[in-house]
């Protein structure tokens, strides 16, 4: 059986059992039956699996997401989700496989050193799986360390990367509106939390536009509203539930004070109370300057000349920045845009052309050959 067929049957194992969060068991079974077949030796970290092959002194990691999302699938094909309420929309079937599909190609090679399979649970979900595993000690021991994420805004096959700065910091926040409930019909007896909690999150926009150096990338985000009970009835309390991110320390740590003032300041002048909350999530991920090396050259070898350069950084967000505070490495892109694969990352339908799996395993293999070759 030849990789791609391989990778693909695999992908399609693990893209229908998808699952989310730390409630993995499906996937980790499935992940630790895949690499014991090829007689590795998986053990289960904090949630997540890791193993190794190899022999030497250096190591070099690979790191696959295993999380999906608490999104129904939206495809209709074979391998569609077996759960309802999730799918694989962000691609780390993808990353699973390929990393997989690595350990493959490795398998029968010399290297000269080690390398370190790192399957993490909860990347989709702050504070995320990688700071367990790290604090169970996936890093020990490690020289350097790798990412990959597919692209559907990159060229079929393109090796994308960036200096330094290439994904925001993720923080998320909660703003608890109370007011005082009535009926519909008597308003002006009420303290409507619903009315409060929109100007709430109109005043939250402000931020970025007027608070906000207007060259320094903020986004303020309320994705989540919770309130009121019935068509006639003046909701007592309103939940706003939101993110923030930023591509500066600094400017994050202003954050938390920005929207506590902004949303009591306006709760005060409607006769209202809030509560807010915030939660530190992932720190802005930098790459190094020695892990771009290593990935350049790699992809020079795999892709040719379908490397891109990309100018700015993305504002999603990416535990993996643990991990390079850590060890040097890098976080790239591997494109998968086509004309039959249009949606986006976080989609229902999000889908790609399996033939990418194959080239992120040669990629991944190559870039540990040129990391241990530097060592």
């Amino acid at each position: 059986m030849n990789l791609h067929v391989r990778l693909s049957e695999t992908r399609r194992r693990l893209h229908a059992v998808a699952e989310t969060g730390f409630a993995l068991d499906k996937t980790r079974n499935l992940i630790s039956q895949l690499l014991v077949q090829e007689g590795l030796v998986p053990v289960e970290r904090a949630g997540g699996i890791v193993t190794e092959s190899g022999e030497g002194k250096n190591c070099i990691l690979l790191r696959a997401d295993m999380d999906a999302l608490p999104v129904r699938d939206g495809k209709d094909v074979a391998y569609k989700s077996v759960h309802e309420d999730c799918c694989h929309a962000c691609g780390h079937d993808a990353h699973m496989s390929m990393v997989y599909g690595s350990s493959l190609l490795m398998k029968e090679e010399e290297l000269g050193g080690r390398v370190r399979y790192m399957f993490q649970p909860a990347e989709e979900c702050p504070p995320g799986g990688a700071l367990g595993m790290i604090e169970s000690g996936v890093l020990d021991g490690v020289d350097m360390a790798f990412a990959m994420h597919v692209a559907p805004w990159l060229p079929f096959g393109a090796v994308g990367i960036k200096e330094n700065i290439v994904m925001a910091a993720a923080d998320n926040f909660k703003v608890t509106v109370r007011g005082r409930g009535g009926h519909g019909a008597m308003p002006h007896e009420a303290v409507d939390a619903v009315l409060v909690a929109s100007h709430v999150v109109t005043g939250l926009q402000a931020l970025a536009s007027r608070m906000a150096n207007p060259l320094e990338p903020l986004v303020v985000t309320v994705g989540k509203v919770r309130g009121g009970t019935a068509a006639n009835v003046i909701a007592d309390e309103v939940i706003l539930e939101g993110t923030v991110r930023t591509l500066s320390t600094e400017l994050q740590g202003k954050l938390p004070g920005w929207i506590e003032r902004t949303a009591k300041g306006i709760c005060d002048g409607f006769g209202a109370e809030c509560e807010t909350e915030y939660r530190l999530g992932y720190p802005v991920l930098k790459n190094w300057n020695s892990g771009l090396d290593v990935v350049t050259e790699a992809a020079g070898k795999v892709v040719g000349d379908k490397i891109v350069r990309m100018e700015k950084p993305l504002m999603g967000g990416e535990d993996f920045a643990y991990v390079l505070e850590r060890v040097p490495g890098a976080f790239l892109f591997l494109g998968t845009g086509d004309e039959q694969h249009s949606y986006p990352l976080h989609h229902p339908c999000f889908d790609f052309n399996e033939e990418v799996l194959s080239v992120g395993a040669e990629l991944l293999r190559e870039i540990t050959k040129v990391a241990l070759g530097r060592l």
